[in-house]
C-alpha cells in the first residue's frame, strides 16, 4: 500500500483564488517531470516553482506553482508535492485526473497524515491533534490542538513510561534471580515509583473534565416564565438582535440556537420559548419543544425577574427543570429588586448571579460563571496539559487501574509474575496513545475520520 504514489485535493470544494492538490510517494518526481513543465529552472527542494501543468493528452491545464519537498525531509516522510493552481473546481480536478492517469490513486481520507505516522514523523496522539486543529472552532481549542501537535501529551507521557520500563526491568531480573531475597526497602521503593507514576496519570485523566468540555462544547439554554428577559440575555450574549424583544408575553414561538464562545469553548446558546399554560396552540407547541431543548442541555439558565415578586409561573418553570443542572439568572438588577427566591429553589441551584440583559451588565461575570459551575479547568501553568481525546482517556484510565492492582499485588507480597503482569499492561495502554502498540483497526477507525487530502 505504502509503495503507491497517492494524490488529493487538499482544499475545499468551491471557487476561490486557490486550490491546491498534493501528491505523496516515491513517484512523485517521475509523475512532475510528465505533467509539469518549469518555466524557468527545474524543481529545487523546498522552491515554489512556477509551470504549466499538462493533461494526459499534452494539454496545457493551467500555469500553477509547485512546491517539492524530497524525502524523508516533509510531511509524509517520501516525496511530496503541492501543486497551487487557480481556484476553479474543474482546474483542480483536470489536475488530479491527470496525476491519476500518469499512475498515482486517489488517496483515502487521512491517509497523508497515516504516512507520516507510519513514517515516523508523529506519533499517533500528534496525528490526532492534526484532525483537531482542522476542526477547531475557537481559538483556544486551536492553541490546544497545536500544544497536541507539538508532542505536549507525548512529552509528558515519555519519563512514566521510562519509569515503568525501569520498573519491569528491576522486577524481570529479580524473577530470573530467585536466590535473591528483595529487601523491603528495596520493595516500598519500587512501589512509591509505580504510585508516583499513578498519581502523575490521575491528574492527567482529571483534566479531561475541562478538556472534554473545551473540545465538544456545552449546551446551555435559556429558561424562564414569559417577559422575563430570556431573549433580551440570547441577544446580549450574542452581541446582536437575533431574538425578537416585546413587552408581549409569548413572543419567542420556537427554540432559537445560535453559537458563541465563552473565554474560548465553544457553546450553543439556545432561547427557548416561554414555558406556561397556554391555549393557543402554537404557543403550546413551543412550550413542548423548550421542554425538549431543557432536557438536551448541559445547563439551563434559569431566568428570573428581580424586580417582581417570585410568582407561581416561575415555580412552574422551575418544576419542569429541576431536575437539570441549572444556574439562576436573576436579570433586570438595575431596578428595584423585589424577588425573594425559595429556599429550594437555590438550594438545588448551581449558583445565582445577578445581571441587566438590557443593559449588558455583568455579561462577563455571567460568562465565567457558566464555565465555573459546568466544570472548572485546571490551571494553565507552562507544563500544564490537557487531555482533550476520549480515547487518551480511556487509554489513561486503563493504565492507572493496572498500576493501581500490580501494586497491590506487589505490596501483598505476592511473587512477581503477577504484578509485573499488570505493570505490563499498563505500560501497553500508554503506548496505545501514542500508537506504539495500537491494532490495525483502531488506525484505520481514527484515520476515517479524517478529510481527504490532509
Amino acid at each position: 500500500m505504502h509503495s503507491e504514489t497517492i494524490a488529493a485535493i487538499a482544499t475545499p470544494l468551491g471557487r476561490g483564488a486557490l486550490s491546491m492538490v498534493r501528491v505523496s510517494g516515491w513517484e512523485t518526481r517521475r509523475l512532475l517531470s510528465r505533467c509539469f513543465v518549469p518555466h524557468y529552472a527545474g524543481l529545487r527542494p523546498r522552491r515554489a516553482t512556477l509551470g504549466s501543468f499538462l493533461a494526459a493528452s499534452g494539454e496545457k491545464l493551467d500555469q500553477v506553482v509547485v512546491t517539492f519537498y524530497p524525502s524523508p525531509a516533509s510531511y509524509t516522510g517520501e516525496d511530496v508535492a503541492e501543486i497551487c493552481c487557480h481556484g476553479s473546481p474543474v482546474i483542480a480536478r483536470q489536475i488530479l485526473a491527470s496525476l491519476l492517469a500518469e499512475g498515482s490513486r486517489l488517496a483515502q481520507p487521512g491517509e497523508f497524515t497515516f504516512r507520516a505516522f507510519v513514517n515516523g514523523k508523529m506519533d499517533l496522539a500528534q496525528a490526532e491533534a492534526v484532525r483537531d486543529l482542522i476542526d477547531s472552532q475557537t481559538a483556544f481549542q486551536a492553541q490546544l490542538a497545536r500544544e497536541q501537535l507539538q508532542g505536549a501529551l507525548s512529552q509528558k507521557l515519555s519519563p512514566m513510561k521510562q519509569e515503568l520500563i525501569r520498573v519491569l526491568c528491576h522486577m524481570e531480573t529479580t524473577i530470573e534471580f530467585v536466590e535473591d531475597q528483595v529487601e523491603p526497602r528495596a520493595r516500598e521503593e519500587l512501589l512509591q515509583k509505580v504510585r508516583a507514576v499513578e498519581q502523575t496519570l490521575a491528574h492527567l485523566e482529571e483534566s479531561f473534565r475541562w478538556g472534554k468540555m473545551v473540545h465538544e462544547g456545552l449546551v446551555l439554554a435559556i429558561a424562564g416564565r414569559t417577559n422575563a428577559g430570556k431573549s433580551s440575555l440570547f441577544n446580549a450574549l450574542l452581541k446582536e438582535e437575533r431574538a425578537i424583544v416585546t413587552p408581549i408575553p409569548g413572543t419567542t414561538r420556537d427554540a432559537l440556537s445560535e453559537s458563541i464562545s465563552l473565554e474560548g469553548v465553544p457553546a450553543r446558546l439556545i432561547d427557548t420559548a416561554g414555558i406556561r399554560e397556554t391555549s393557543d396552540t402554537v404557543e403550546s407547541l413551543g412550550v413542548r419543544k423548550s421542554l425538549e431543548q431543557l432536557k438536551a442541555s448541559d445547563l439551563v439558565l434559569f431566568i428570573l425577574d428581580s424586580s417582581e415578586e417570585f410568582t407561581e409561573e416561575d415555580a412552574c418553570v422551575w418544576r419542569q427543570l429541576r431536575e437539570q443542572a441549572y444556574l439562576i439568572v436573576r436579570n433586570k438588577c438595575d431596578r428595584p429588586q423585589r424577588i425573594q427566591i425559595p429556599a429550594e429553589v437555590g438550594n438545588e441551584s448551581r449558583g445565582a448571579i445577578a445581571i441587566s440583559a438590557l443593559y449588558h451588565q455583568h455579561l462577563d461575570e455571567l460568562k465565567s460563571k457558566i464555565l465555573e459551575v459546568s466544570c472548572s479547568g485546571p490551571e494553565r501553568g507552562a507544563e500544564q496539559v490537557v487531555v482533550t481525546n476520549l480515547r487518551h482517556q480511556e487509554c489513561l484510565r486503563r493504565a492507572r487501574a493496572h498500576l493501581e492492582a500490580g501494586a497491590e499485588a506487589y505490596a501483598a507480597g505476592l511473587s512477581e509474575e503477577f504484578p509485573l503482569y499488570d505493570f505490563k499492561k499498563a505500560l501497553d495502554a500508554l503506548g496505545e496513545i501514542t500508537g506504539e502498540t495500537s491494532a490495525e483497526d483502531l488506525l484505520r477507525e481514527i484515520f476515517a475520520t479524517f478529510c481527504i487530502g490532509k
